[in-house]
């Protein structure tokens, strides 16, 4: 009907297949002769399927690779089991839509685990919650955390076809089989933050979420993913008596960050400085940050481990509050801890979401509280009337 041409991909090529076959079956059924006047030709050629119509409209069906999609142009992108679409496999796909003028991406699939390259299904998620684009709709089927897993309310409320295309006996025999974490992702549609136990206690958390923009001074810090693949530019400041954390930014790579912040060193005051782990991958950018003048202050290992103790100090002691963001939200709610000596800093590998969020902002707020917090005006009142009075002294 709308005459379009379409792009069907699936991580694996069997996948893509199952589709060009139950596709194919409609247009070559009798039952729909409407159908089978509009095809022109229906390729089955291995790596090629494709139904062609005579309006010029297509669908064809593949595997993804870095090279996938190339040579095509194309209106709707269909990327099935979107848990395992990479960021390179991504970029070779999405120039297929450069030059229609009715693009659209679909996405669809699971959260992805540890073991998936789900950098892209994420992103669009996080970009979902925090609203920070108008044309993206986002549409999920899921258990929240507080959810008996093990319900059959819980299984209907996550899948709209449990009792219907899906089976009642067979998803009780996958919840027998199955670890508690794969059944609530891959059952349950749980995204890593509600399928996890927190060092943090998430209701006390979610009860430190202010809507306030405290003035300075600021203390920033940055963090960068061990793999150098996702970085988060985090301020810190004080909201009256209390720490006031918020991340400025979060994305992928790390040459977007010597001119951010440098512009707040410009624009906000007073400014105390960047405070980077000298042992860390952020510290890959201390050459480029100093060639643009910005205050850098390094801090060692003993200072991570005081860092992280405070943080989470503050948080069960209500001393500490955030602004609410997705990304700051997850990096908690997935929070480990790794020994170091008696002390502990925050676990980098191994973790199925970006906690580089946390980082920046754990660093920053240790980076804050190694100045003296402003007096607050209530306390420059009390200090003016107990200030004592001169007195004349005689020798």
């Amino acid at each position: 009907m709308l005459d379009e041409r379409i792009l069907h991909t699936a991580h694996e090529l069997r996948t893509a297949k199952e589709h060009f076959t139950r596709m194919k079956g409609y247009f070559e059924n009798p039952l729909y002769p409407d159908l089978q006047k509009k095809v022109k030709r229906i390729v089955n050629t291995n790596g090629e399927e494709a139904i062609i119509l005579h309006s010029g409209a297509w669908i064809r069906f593949g595997s993804r690779s870095k090279n996938s999609g190339r040579g095509f142009t194309a209106d709707l992108l269909v990327c099935d089991e979107a848990q395992h679409l990479s960021d390179g496999e991504y970029e070779a796909l999405s120039p297929t839509l450069s030059t229609s003028k009715k693009p659209q991406r679909l996405l669809v699939g699971t959260p992805p685990s540890a073991l998936m390259n789900g950098e892209v299904f994420t992103r669009v998620r996080r970009q979902a919650i925090d609203d920070t684009s108008e044309k993206i709709c986002w549409l999920e089927w899921s258990a929240d955390k507080d959810d008996p897993i093990d319900s059959h309310e819980t299984w209907a409320k996550a899948n709209p076809a449990f009792g219907y295309r899906m089976d009642v006996e067979k998803t009780q025999d996958d919840f027998s089989l199955m670890t508690e974490e794969g059944f609530s992702r891959e059952k349950l549609g749980m995204w890593a933050s509600g399928t996890t136990n927190s060092v943090f206690d998430l209701d006390v958390w979610d009860s430190l979420e202010v809507p306030s923009d405290p003035s300075g001074p600021y203390a920033l810090s940055i963090d960068v993913s061990p793999m150098m693949d996702r970085a988060s530019v985090a301020v810190a400041a004080y909201d009256g008596l209390n720490v006031r954390v918020a991340v400025i930014d979060n994305r992928r790579g790390t040459g977007w960050i010597p001119d951010l912040v440098a512009d707040w060193q410009k624009n906000k005051r007073p400014f105390l400085g960047v405070f980077i782990d000298k042992q860390s991958a952020a510290a890959s950018l201390l050459t480029e940050l100093r060639a643009k003048r910005v205050k850098v202050v390094s801090i060692g290992t003993q200072d991570i481990t005081q860092a992280c103790g405070m943080f989470i100090n503050r948080v069960n002691n209500g001393t500490l509050t955030h602004a609410g963001q997705a990304a700051l939200d997850d990096a908690v709610a997935n929070a480990r801890k790794r020994p170091v000596g008696d002390a502990f800093a925050w676990q980098k590998k191994n973790i199925e979401v970006d906690i580089t969020p946390l980082v920046a902002a754990t660093n920053a707020a240790y980076g804050l509280t190694l100045k003296r917090r402003p007096k607050t005006e209530t306390e420059e009142s009390e200090a003016t009337k107990t200030k004592p009075k001169n007195r004349a002294i005689f020798y």
